[in-house]
This record gives C-alpha cells, sequence and structure tokens, in this order.
C-alpha cells in the first residue's frame, strides 16, 4: 500500500497540487489540477480489474462481481457507453493478457473526506495493448450492481400509502492513468442508482452505467458531449 505522502514524493508530482472539481459537488472524485492534454492525444481505453487474473497476488481484495446481463455489457459494449459520454477518442478495453501482474500493487488515494484504496498500477508503468499508443486508460474496480427496493409516493392525509420500488444500485472505484505521467492524474468512487425496468433490466443496467461514465468525465481530462 502506498501512502498520500510516498505518492506525492514522486518525482514526477513534486510541484503537484490535487484539485477537487468544485462544479461536481463530490468529495469522492479528484483531479491532478495542471494535466495538459493536445486535442491529438485526448484518447483513452478502458482496463477493468478482475478477479480471475489477480487473485493470487492480491488474495484479501475484494473484487467485483458481475452477473451475466452485466458481464455482457462490461465485455461487448462498455466502450460503447464511454464514447457516447466523451468527445475524446476511446481505443477499446486492454486484455488483462496484454498487461503483466507484476504491474500492479494496492494503493491508497486521498479524497477530500477520506481515502480510498483500489489496485493501480505502479509508478512508472505503461499500460498498453501492445498496438496502439493511447494517453489514457480508464480503470474501474470493486465494481457491483446492487438491487434494493424503496419506498416512494404515497400520501397518508389521501388515504394513500408509499408504494415499494424495485431499485439497483451500480457502484465502482476507478483510476485515469496518464501513459505520459506514468501516473495517476484523476480518480474516485462513485455510485449511480435508478428504478429497475423490470420489462427491460438491459435499459436500466445501460443507464446506470451511462450516468457512471458521465461523473467520471465531468472531473476528468477529457470533455463531455454534454458540455
Amino acid at each position: 500500500m502506498i501512502s498520500m505522502s510516498r505518492f506525492l514524493s514522486h518525482p514526477l508530482l513534486l510541484i503537484i497540487v490535487l484539485f477537487i472539481s468544485s462544479c461536481s459537488n463530490n468529495a469522492n472524485q479528484v483531479l491532478i489540477q495542471d494535466v495538459d492534454v493536445e486535442s491529438d492525444q485526448n484518447s483513452v481505453s478502458l482496463f477493468t480489474i478482475e478477479t480471475d487474473y489477480l487473485f493470487e497476488e492480491f488474495p484479501d481484495h475484494v473484487f467485483g462481481a458481475l452477473r451475466p446481463t452485466e458481464r455482457d455489457l462490461f465485455e461487448n459494449h462498455l466502450t460503447t457507453l464511454l464514447s457516447r459520454q466523451t468527445t475524446a477518442s476511446v481505443n477499446g478495453m486492454i486484455s488483462h493478457h496484454q498487461v503483466p501482474d507484476q504491474t500492479f500493487e494496492l494503493r491508497e488515494f486521498e479524497l477530500r473526506s477520506g481515502s480510498m484504496k483500489m489496485i493501480s498500477p505502479k509508478p512508472g508503468t505503461r499500460i498498453t495493448n501492445g498496438e496502439s499508443n493511447c494517453r489514457f486508460i480508464l480503470i474501474m474496480d470493486q465494481f457491483f450492481f446492487t438491487p434494493y427496493q424503496a419506498e416512494v409516493g404515497g400520501d397518508t392525509y389521501a388515504g394513500h400509502e408509499n408504494k415499494v420500488e424495485e431499485r439497483i444500485r451500480f457502484e465502482t472505484k476507478y483510476l485515469i492513468w496518464d501513459n505520459h505521467r506514468e501516473e495517476a492524474v484523476a480518480w474516485g468512487k462513485i455510485n449511480t442508482n435508478s428504478q429497475l425496468n423490470m420489462q427491460d433490466r438491459r435499459s436500466t443496467y445501460v443507464q446506470l452505467i451511462s450516468n457512471a461514465f458521465s461523473q467520471i468525465i465531468k472531473v476528468s481530462p477529457f470533455r463531455s458531449r454534454m458540455s
């Protein structure tokens, strides 16, 4: 585990100040202030932390878990959903087979309200698929979809009782890795929730992931399509 003091002592980060986006109203997202990105360098790939590849190296880590529909979205549609949220060039997924296990370590990242731990590349590492030279890597760790029930509506004066609504929450930790700096430049933990569409559960999952990417883009080196 790397403490914040060691993180800030890295040679590339001596003069860097952490900037927490004031417009996001979210104490759980951080962006390094002086990230300069030329338009032709604004490219990003996706990498998800999976238990199958890293459990032996991190046996005590709580890895994300996905049901079949959720896994299909992660494996086949995650880049498309990210592309809908940002004008940055999204260059696909990076496979675990293309990155040595020794690339990673468990690190602690400071937030305005506490801190978070996640599996991260080691400082000085470049993450690549061996073909493209992508500037940024969006890494997701400890991702979960959690169904729950919530009481909504109702009007006691009119004699109406609250009804129980089926809902689902998506949560994930993430970091954005800069291959030029060879270090993380943004990180955080977020969650989104929505009423579960019982006739089309897939659309609910799509909306949750899209909302999560929207939150990430707001505190990132990337431009949002909504801006």
